[in-house]
C-alpha cells in the first residue's frame, strides 16, 4: 500500500486539494493546506535526522570497536546502525545480533561489547539524537528529548515514532501564528502612527 502510495502520490495530492476545495470555504481550505504542508515538512525532516543519527552511530561504533580490538567491527557497526532506526526494540536488537557474534570468539568480549554499545547507546540517545534530530526538525534538543519520552509514555512505539514529527509541526505552527500576530500588531502600530502623524499636521 505504501508504495501504491508513494509511486502516484501526485495524483492523490492533487485529487485530495481539489475536493478539499470543493467542500471547505477558501480560509479553512488555505489553512488544512498549510497544516499539511508543515506535518509533511516536519516528517521529511525527522527521517533525515534519524539517517544522520544512525551514520553517526555507526561511525562512533566502528571506532570504539577499534580501539577495543572487537572482532567483526565493521559488520557490527552497521549491524548497529541499521538497527537503531527501529523504534525502542531496534537498539536491542543490534546488541542482541552484535553480542552473538562475538560471543562465537569470546565470551568475555562479548561482555565487554555489551558494556561499551549501552554506554555508546545511552550517549547518544542523551546528547547526541536530540542535537541531531533536534536541528533537523527546528526544536531544541530537550524539546526533542522530552517529545520522544511523553510520546513514548502515551503512544508506546507509535508515540515514539511519531512524537518528534508532531512536536515539531506543532512547534512551527505556533510559531507561524505567532509571527503572524506580530506583523498585525506593527501594522496597526504603523497605521496608528500615520493617522497620529496626519492629524498633528492638520
Amino acid at each position: 500500500i505504501a508504495v501504491y502510495i508513494l509511486a502516484e502520490k501526485e495524483k492523490i495530492g492533487s485529487f485530495a486539494k481539489r475536493l478539499l476545495q470543493k467542500i471547505m470555504p477558501e480560509k479553512i481550505y488555505n489553512n488544512t493546506l498549510n497544516v499539511c504542508s508543515v506535518a509533511s515538512d516536519s516528517f521529511a525532516n525527522f527521517i533525515t535526522g534519524q539517517v544522520t543519527d544512525a551514520f553517526f552511530l555507526t561511525i562512533l561504533c566502528f571506532i570504539g570497536m577499534s580501539i577495543f580490538r572487537f572482532p567483526n567491527a565493521a559488520v557490527i557497526s552497521v549491524i548497529i546502525g541499521i538497527t537503531a532506526l527501529i523504534p525502542v526494540i531496534g537498539p536491542l536488537i543490534g546488541e542482541f545480533v552484535g553480542c552473538f557474534i562475538i560471543f562465537m570468539e569470546s565470551p568475555l568480549k562479548a561482555l565487554l561489547f555489551l558494556i561499551f554499545v549501552l554506554i555508546l547507546q545511552a550517549i547518544d540517545n542523551n546528547f547526541i539524537y536530540p542535537k541531531i534530530v533536534g536541528k533537523s526538525v527546528g526544536l531544541p534538543g530537550i524539546v526533542v528529548l522530552l517529545a520522544v519520552i511523553i510520546g513514548g509514555n502515551v503512544g508506546g512505539i507509535l508515540g515514539i515514532l511519531l512524537g518528534v514529527p508532531t512536536a515539531s509541526a506543532i512547534y512551527a505552527l505556533v510559531i507561524a501564528w505567532l509571527n503572524s500576530k506580530k506583523e498585525t500588531v506593527e501594522v496597526i502600530e504603523e497605521a496608528n502612527e500615520t493617522e497620529a502623524t496626519e492629524t498633528n499636521e492638520n
